[in-house]
């Protein structure tokens, strides 16, 4: 049995699909890029820990199904899992104004 050989390599590829991120980051508008890179529910407060990669930007956003509730704290790279943990009392030390709960 032989092996098949190529002869000639193509001198270019194009992409099948779309790139969802070749026309979003910084400084190129356009939709932000949010990732969830943490979440946690416990007595109907749900908390994510979201990364805005547009902008580089960390986010604490806290939900309470009971009461309607709902905030969202910044959060700097060395403060996030803290904020994340705690949220109630960086929001409390930040003054963080609290708004209706909306569909995610």
């Amino acid at each position: 049995m032989t092996t098949p050989t190529i002869s000639e390599l193509p001198r270019h590829l194009e992409p099948t699909t779309a790139d969802p991120f070749l026309h979003f980051g910084p400084g190129r508008p356009g939709a932000p890029v949010v990732r969830e890179l943490d979440r946690r529910v416990s007595d109907g407060i749900d908390v994510r820990l979201l990364w805005n990669q547009t902008d580089d930007q960390l986010v604490v956003a806290v939900v309470d199904a009971k009461t309607g509730d709902a905030f969202e704290i910044e959060a700097g790279p060395g403060e996030s899992l803290a904020v994340f943990h705690h949220p109630y009392a960086h929001a409390a030390f930040r003054a963080a104004p609290r708004t209706e709960a909306r569909a995610i």
